[in-house]
């Protein structure tokens, strides 16, 4: 186990003691461990938390994402690297802000606004979890896990960096942008992407491209 996992236990310990927070864990599942690849580190994935519908499924979950086992995720992602010109399995680093098991996927928590509220205690482990991987670019997964992470004001929409406009069939679309490091509380760029059900959307599925061309531009030139 290493210093992060450790400490990810101990938060997690911390929070399942809380009497508000408390009731929204599910201490009966360890951590997911990060994803590694085999060689050197040349992209961040970020995810929000492992916790799935299928809860009888969850226990299965014993890596960042399922990028240990082949799947739809592991698909989507790895087509976004080869776009980049890396592979997934040497190149990639994949985590969590929220480390543990929530008793219910976040967006079905009503009572609480479970992302500011447990931002605040994953949000310096994960800083202290990326501070090794100094300049690597961040893509972010899933749109929820972009309101507890910018700065107030910042637009909190995957979408919107990815250029959409209400005429975008007609081919009127916005610049594709990222999240400056200034906006954002990993003070880090990051590159939103939608999680991979939403790519079942014209707009994402059109953009797709466009976008992973434009990461690459702007990291990996």
């Amino acid at each position: 186990m290493t210093s992060v996992e450790t400490k990810a236990a101990a938060v997690l310990e911390q929070l399942t003691r809380d009497k508000c927070l408390g009731q929204y864990i599910d201490a009966s599942l360890p951590i997911p461990h990060p994803f590694r690849g085999s060689g050197e580190i040349q992209l961040i994935v970020l995810g929000q938390d492992p916790t799935i519908k299928d809860a009888t499924r969850r226990s299965a979950i014993r890596v960042v994402l399922n990028l240990d086992k082949n799947g739809s995720v592991k698909a989507y992602l790895a087509r976004v690297c080869n776009g980049l010109g890396i592979d997934l399995r040497t190149n990639v680093y994949a985590t969590n802000l929220y480390k543990g098991f929530f008793v219910r996927p976040p967006t079905q928590i009503t009572e609480i606004d479970i992302f500011q509220e447990f931002s605040g205690a994953w949000l310096p482990l994960l800083l202290e979890e990326l501070a090794p991987f100094d300049n690597v670019p961040v893509i972010t997964l899933g749109e929820p896990l972009l309101a507890p992470l910018v700065h107030s004001g910042v637009p909190a929409r995957v979408r919107h960096y990815w250029g959409y406009t209400p005429d975008w069939r007609a081919g009127r679309l916005d610049p594709l942008l990222y999240i400056r490091a200034q906006d954002n509380r990993l003070g880090r760029d990051l590159f939103p992407f939608p999680h991979q059900p939403s790519l079942r959307k014209l707009f994402y599925q059109a953009r797709m491209g466009d976008y992973v061309s434009f990461v690459k531009a702007t990291v990996f030139a």
